[in-house]
């Protein structure tokens, strides 16, 4: 079977943030994107690939990870344009800083890349189909929700029973002076 060469731009937090910032989704931060192909069996191919090959791919910009945005094949997020240009243009310039010939690719085709590349089409955001949530993602914010919910609960209660308590105040001292 083909591998397929479709790859999505993903948002990676900055070192050096705090444990409760690594959740992008949820803080909104990033410093940089890189590219990550959407098919595992490509990300797989390349893990079995040479070392100089690995190199070769992460220092121009990409992640041996998986992740699939929901774009449709041959169709990448109209926003991440500029960032997978950027990939291009370090893809083009490292081909001449790393010596690749007589490696091991562990089945990937540079050329079906190249190609898969060249005609990869923009498409807009709102065209795309959302990415799935992970579940330890849905199941970590539905109990940041609870606990927050908990929270508003208490804070309620304790506003409630802070205001009857200075209305009786205000009552007695009310009673006293008459």
């Amino acid at each position: 079977m083909a591998l397929r060469y479709d790859f999505d731009m993903v948002a990676m937090a900055p070192t050096g943030l705090p444990d409760q910032f690594d959740d992008l989704a949820v803080t909104g931060i990033a410093a940089e994107k890189v590219a990550m192909f959407r098919d595992p069996a490509t990300v797989a191919a390349l893990k079995q690939a040479d070392i100089a090959v690995q190199t070769y791919f992460t220092e121009s910009g990409f992640a041996l990870q998986q992740f699939d945005s929901g774009a449709p094949p041959g169709r990448f997020a109209m926003r991440d344009e500029d960032a997978r240009i950027d990939v291009i243009d370090r893809l083009s310039a490292n081909l001449e800083a790393h010596d690749l010939s007589a490696v091991n690719w562990g089945g990937f085709d540079f050329e079906a890349f190249m190609d898969a590349l060249s005609v990869a089409e923009a498409v807009e955001d709102t065209l795309l189909a959302p990415p799935k949530p992970t579940p330890e993602y849905g199941i970590e914010l539905a109990n940041a929700r609870a606990e927050s919910q908990r929270n508003k609960g208490f804070r309620m209660m304790a506003m409630g029973g802070l205001s009857l308590g200075v209305i009786l105040l205000i009552y007695v001292v009310g009673q006293m002076l008459t």
